[in-house]
């Protein structure tokens, strides 16, 4: 208490249920004394039937790590800070033309005492999908290019502020420092066996997000 802290979020997800009933979800909270180091892990909530009808429901896991710009000072990299991950089935965000994978909803919130430049460094792993076609449906108070090289479309947020909804490019450099990520892309995509998939294996997604630690835009989880 006794200090305002700074937030920066996004709401992220590689699908969402059209006509899902009230959300349901999960919250978790690190306290990292260095953001530098800070990371977080959850997974969707566990359904009995698949929304694309037939077989075994997908899942997610997702891990959230923050990764500092590298223009960020020494003091600004190494504060404290808490990382908030929040999923959430039945109020998602919705990317227009995308094959639905997994009816969840991922939010994430750095709280700072000093804003700075960081980036979110997203893993997803998919269970019982394949990569065809599978894509990253991104959410954010910020303007950002989509995979067809146009804007963001407008859109309302879970929590009805104004943002920018859309699927995310490929990086055009995905080699380079995760920090240093000038705009959101998915760096990676691949699949590990898995002999308790459907398919066989996990998709998996690495995808970075850079942002600013001002504003509040979903005031907290």
């Amino acid at each position: 208490m006794g200090r305002k802290l700074s937030t920066a979020a996004a709401i992220a997800c590689l699908a969402t249920a059209a006509g899902a009933g009230p959300a349901l979800g999960a919250v978790r909270t690190r306290t990292c004394s260095s953001i530098a180091s800070c990371s977080t892990s959850l997974a969707s909530p566990l359904r009995v039937t698949s929304t694309l009808g037939g077989g075994p429901p997908t899942s997610s896991r997702v891990d959230v790590a923050v990764k500092p710009a590298p223009t960020a000072t020494v003091g600004a990299r190494n504060q404290s800070g808490k990382l908030v991950e929040k999923v959430d089935v039945g109020r998602g965000i919705t990317c227009r033309g995308y094959a639905n994978r997994d009816p969840s909803t991922f939010e994430f919130q750095l709280l700072t005492a000093t804003p700075l430049r960081i980036t979110y460094v997203i893993v997803d792993r998919i269970k019982n999908t394949t990569a065809n076609g599978i894509g990253f449906c991104l959410a954010t108070t910020s303007a950002f290019r989509t995979a067809s090289g146009r804007s963001a479309a407008p859109t309302r947020l879970p929590d009805g502020t104004r943002g920018h909804v859309g699927l995310l490019p490929m990086c055009p450099n995905p080699a380079s420092a995760p920090g240093a990520a000038p705009v959101p892309c998915i760096a990676l995509v691949r699949t590990v066996t898995d002999p308790r998939s459907s398919t066989g294996v996990d998709v998996i997604l690495r995808v970075r997000v850079p942002t600013q630690t001002t504003g509040d835009p979903w005031g907290g989880s």
